[in-house]
């Protein structure tokens, strides 16, 4: 095998992979880890080490209060050290404790009250949260949010949603209570709660249904082939069916299509959504077209051929489609909100994924939901690297939803975990006093072999995604 050959394909794994994924997870460790450090500095811990990542240091400085800086060669997480801790998960070091001056005492994590101890390992997840909170609400202020109506533009044959009775031009109002404002607030509801049934209120002809509808879990491909198991409605949004731009040189200008003519009728077929306009062309190509376009308020017929193209579907096979060469009108638009309404968007965004990530959790734990869902390093590596192909915005917005999954885990009651802690601290407050030495050692131990299991599991269902299993 030639080396040289691949090493073109490495450079590009490494930018377009390797580096959005050490980007994202850097961002979300240093502001986890920067909340602990902040809080500890201000009720007077003192910081020895404050790491980017595990193992060997690469490369490091110390700040002026004797905090050691360092960037470690496995860049999977990254720590915070106080005096009077004997490793990275915050153990204390007794035998160094008992041997510590009164003044060395003073910057001891461990000999602080347990509302300051409490303060500086809660601060690591809230900090996440933050973080999410405020890029959130940047997204949501400078770049705005896609509105589109959350009216029904397709639903595909023998769909979960035809057979439960939706149709075309529906709009939904509300799914289990959630008011729907969007289209996507419909497929993201959806997908949070596969095999669930869901009350849909929907508005047909100005009267209001009620449907029940439970969607199960489908087998989609992504963009590069892997199998994902999820639940998504079979419905496409609604498009208006008036031109908006017409390509110049395309079959539709070359037919005499203009701006704002309402496309009304293709053959004999009556078309109300843009979307039955996309799949009627793109299935003709090559072939005439009648088409009866309302223009002016008189109806017109424009005799036109669709260009024919060809595409690689998601199955890697090539084909041909038609293509017409115009623009819908509309079909949706992006509102922009002032800093006050942003923050409130982003703390409901957050709130959402956690209420979500909470309820998913519990799902799998009483049997109604699938683990395979749970991914690792490797899915977060593939996610990081989808989003830097769409644009800095997209792996800007990757960063809050893992930031506010890391905060989450993090508070979960696990021995190791910034929720063990708080769980000592628990019993400590009921008790009076620390729990003893043994006991907290077994917990860390235990804690220990649960992280590394979950690890394991974790990246085991990357393995089976990837279809390296």
């Amino acid at each position: 095998m030639d080396l040289f050959a691949l090493i073109p394909h490495y450079i590009t794994l490494l930018f377009t992979t390797v580096l959005p994924f050490l980007f994202v997870l850097t961002v979300v460790v240093f502001f986890h880890e920067l909340g602990h450090f902040m809080v500890a500095r201000w009720v007077g811990v003192k910081v020895t080490d404050f790491s980017i990542g595990f193992g060997k240091e690469i490369f490091g400085f110390y700040d002026k209060h004797g905090t050691r800086w360092r960037f470690a060669w496995l860049p999977l997480g990254g720590y915070v050290k106080f005096a009077g801790d004997d490793n990275a998960a915050s153990v204390p070091d007794e035998k160094a404790i008992a041997k510590m001056s009164p003044e060395d005492l003073e910057g001891n994590f461990h000999t602080k009250p347990l509302s300051h101890r409490a303060a500086v390992v809660a601060a690591g997840p809230i900090a996440n949260f933050i973080l999410a909170i405020v890029i959130f609400a940047g997204i949501y202020s400078i770049l705005g949010e896609p509105i589109s109506e959350p009216r029904i533009g397709a639903i595909a044959k023998n769909s979960v949603a035809e057979k439960a009775g939706l149709r075309v031009n529906d709009l939904v109002k509300s799914i289990d209570g959630r008011v729907i404002e969007s289209f996507n607030d419909i497929q993201e509801t959806v997908m949070t709660n596969a095999n669930t049934q869901l009350s849909f209120v929907i508005e047909r002809n100005g009267v209001e249904k009620i449907l029940p509808i439970t969607q199960t879990k489908r087998q989609i491909k992504d963009k590069k082939g892997n199998d994902n198991n999820i639940a998504l409605l079979a419905v496409e949004p609604y498009i208006s069916p008036r031109i908006g731009t017409v390509v110049s040189g395309s079959a539709a200008d070359q037919a005499g299509f203009k701006a704002n003519d309402v496309i009304v009728r293709i053959g004999n077929v009556n078309i109300l959504t843009f979307n039955r306009i996309r799949r009627l062309v793109s299935a003709s190509p090559g072939k005439e077209l009648r088409v009866t376009v309302l223009r002016d308020g008189a109806n017109i017929v424009l005799p036109v051929t669709p260009a024919t193209a060809q595409i690689t579907d998601r199955s890697g096979k090539k084909k041909d489609i038609g293509r017409l060469g115009v623009t819908s009108a509309g079909g949706g638009h992006v509102k922009k909100y002032n800093p006050l309404e942003a923050v409130v968007k982003g703390a409901e965004r957050t709130w959402f994924i956690i209420d979500q990530t909470l309820s998913y959790l519990g799902k799998i734990i009483v049997g109604r939901e699938s683990a395979d869902q749970l991914g690792g390093p490797l899915r977060i590596a593939q996610y990081s690297s989808d989003a830097a192909s769409v644009g800095f915005s997209t792996l800007v917005n990757l960063i809050a939803v893992l930031s506010v999954s890391i905060g989450l885990i993090n508070l979960f009651p696990v021995p190791m975990l910034d929720g063990g802690h708080l769980l000592f601290y628990f019993f400590e407050a009921i008790k009076g006093k620390p729990l003893s030495e043994k006991t907290q050692e077994y917990g860390f131990r235990i804690g220990l072999a649960l992280v590394l299991m979950l690890m394991i599991f974790a990246t085991m269902n990357d393995l089976i995604h990837f279809k390296v299993l």
